[in-house]
């Protein structure tokens, strides 16, 4: 049998090593019940082990600072001119500090695939979100990028009204199976109601993971996301490969590569992007009310799931396909994503 693990798109410069998002191959079957993804992570992601209870957070530090890319793209303007609060993003990653001070308030709902790296299936709800608590950071990571607070403190966001469905469809090393990650996005479409098509859905989808091929349960689980008008975003992947890995490879969903402040392609993006975005040097929300500076594909995806939001925020009428079309439409001269061309 094969092994298939999706892994986090995130990248060591220190280390300068591609977290890998290919197959250990065993034997010469695919086994599909075991069929695995990962994050897009780098080596600052955790080594496996069953996260300990999270510390207090320490009193946010003095001073919001906004990152290189959220300015880059000209989120501060462009989320001024929106109220995106009624937007939904849902998050297939790692998990959530909800403690953390900089994304207070914003979880809503969700599911967890894995306690520590140990296969589960349970709820979360605002009454009880422990089981979609992050214990790899990299999630949390992805969540401020998308739509941390705009405070006094910390980091702020594309989109830093929205709110999060989480989905822990990765485990705290960073993998996860192709199951679980389609679960997660056949339920982010039906909202907490169950139901397709109706106001509780899911408007944005964002995944920072990826692995070397589809399955037709991931497959089924995009089309059904597609049709029911939910953006999907994914990261094409870390492998410096002319093609995106999946699901980012497949038809209807944004494909994101990476690009560092000098506008330049990042060495280890994989091609066939449809918008690029900042994934290079990124600082962003960590584990215990911290803050972390990593790189990848998975950091520039989080950039185009915010500016969706505000597309969304902007144009409510519209439909998926349009959104889509809009924020891979809205690029400047380098190929990369500009949010206040979405909020005209």
């Amino acid at each position: 049998m094969t092994n298939k693990k999706l892994k986090l798109l995130s990248i060591s410069l220190v280390m300068l090593f591609i977290a890998s998002i290919f197959l250990v191959n065993s034997v010469s079957a695919i086994d599909t019940q075991n069929n695995q993804v990962s994050l897009l992570c780098d080596g600052n992601c955790d080594d496996g082990a069953p996260a300990p209870p999270p510390p207090p957070p320490p009193p946010p530090p003095s001073g919001q600072v906004v990152p290189w890319g959220i300015a880059r793209i000209n989120a501060p303007a462009a989320a001024a001119a929106v109220d995106e609060s009624g937007i939904k993003v849902a998050i297939i990653d790692t998990g959530l500090d909800y403690n953390h001070p900089d994304l207070a308030g914003k979880f809503l709902w969700g599911h967890s695939f894995y306690q520590g790296n140990t296969p589960a299936n349970l709820a979360c709800t605002t009454v009880n979100p422990a089981p979609c608590l992050d214990g790899n950071g990299h999630g949390t990571h992805v969540a401020g990028t998308i739509g941390a607070l705009d405070n006094t403190f910390g980091v702020v966001g594309v989109a830093p009204q929205v709110n999060f469905y989480i989905f822990k469809g990765l485990d705290d090393s960073g993998s996860g199976s192709y199951s679980a990650i389609a679960q997660s996005i056949t339920m982010a479409t039906n909202g907490p109601d169950g139901i397709p098509g109706t106001a509780d859905d899911a408007d944005v989808i964002s995944m920072s993971l990826g692995g070397p091929s589809g399955t037709v349960e991931l497959q089924n689980a995009i089309n059904h996301a597609l049709a029911y008008n939910v953006v999907v975003v994914a990261a094409t992947g870390n492998d410096a490969a002319p093609s995106p890995s999946y699901p980012a490879a497949y038809p209807g969903v944004i494909k994101v590569g990476a690009v560092d402040s000098s506008n330049a392609i990042a060495w280890f993006s994989n091609r066939g992007e449809t918008i690029l975005a900042p994934g290079v040097n990124v600082e962003s929300t960590w584990l215990g009310g911290t803050y972390n500076t990593i790189s990848g594909t998975s950091m520039a995806t989080p950039h185009v799931a915010g500016v969706a939001a505000l597309a969304w925020a902007k144009h409510p009428t519209f439909t998926g396909s349009q959104i889509r079309s809009l924020v891979e439409g809205a690029k400047d001269t380098f190929g990369i994503v500009d949010a206040s061309k979405v909020v005209i």
